[in-house]
């Protein structure tokens, strides 16, 4: 995560249009010279089109160094929070999120009721889609902490890896209730992909606008 790489990556497109708006120039002042060579003595070209011409080309010049500059603050921008979200490295953080990591036969997770509920239900599925575990939540309003043993159904154990959980309820009114997840873990990874940040929290990569809180001991559920 070198500041020069993301600063030089980011001016690329407005190095490249300035670029064509030069070849452009060029042959714009050849196609001129050539007109006034040519031109009839008696019937002269009108220097008003010429002027407007140069004008738009001034304009487009002065429209790509805008664009240049704000680039590179941008650039500079995500340079300094990559920097600065390295401190992130070691400590545990609790994020927004429905992916959580099984490992050992344990997976921990929040979920937050809005309000009270009629039902909830807990449902966990693999990688592949395939549903796991279905359980029942808690209905009161207010956050809940889960922990899954990593058995199904059937009590079979699954193997260590990534899940997908959705928690889900139904109010006292038959409302469908939105209920948010959390995950948390330790950031073992920060690194920057297509110009955003992501903090890798027990193998899953976070966005860093979803984290919730940062600690320097596990938080989430003990």
């Amino acid at each position: 995560m070198e500041t020069s790489a993301l600063i030089s990556a980011s001016t690329g497109a407005a190095a490249t249009s300035k670029a064509k708006l030069a070849t452009d120039f060029d042959q714009f002042l050849l196609l001129l010279t050539a007109q006034l060579q040519n031109q009839d003595p008696l019937d002269p070209l009108n220097s008003n089109e010429f002027v407007q011409q140069l004008v738009s080309f001034t304009g487009v010049e002065q429209a790509i160094a805008t664009n240049a500059n704000l680039e590179s603050l941008i650039a500079m921008n995500r340079a300094a929070q990559a920097a600065s979200a390295v401190s992130y490295l070691g400590t545990t953080v609790e994020a927004t999120g429905n992916r959580v990591a099984l490992a050992n036969g344990e997976a921990r997770f929040l979920y937050t009721l809005p309000e009270n509920a009629s039902s909830t239900s807990i449902l966990i599925a693999d990688e592949s889609g395939d549903t796991v575990f279905v359980g029942k939540g808690n209905i009161t309003a207010g956050e809940h902490g889960f922990v899954w043993d990593g058995r199904d159904a059937n009590g079979v154990p699954q193997p260590d890896g990534i899940y997908k959980i959705t928690v889900s309820g139904f109010s006292s009114d038959d409302i469908l209730l939105s209920i948010p997840t959390v995950i948390g873990g330790r950031v073992t990874l920060v690194e920057t992909v297509d110009g955003g940040i992501l903090l890798t929290v027990n193998g899953i990569a976070v966005p860093i606008e979803e984290i919730l809180s940062v600690a320097e001991s596990p938080p989430l559920i003990q």
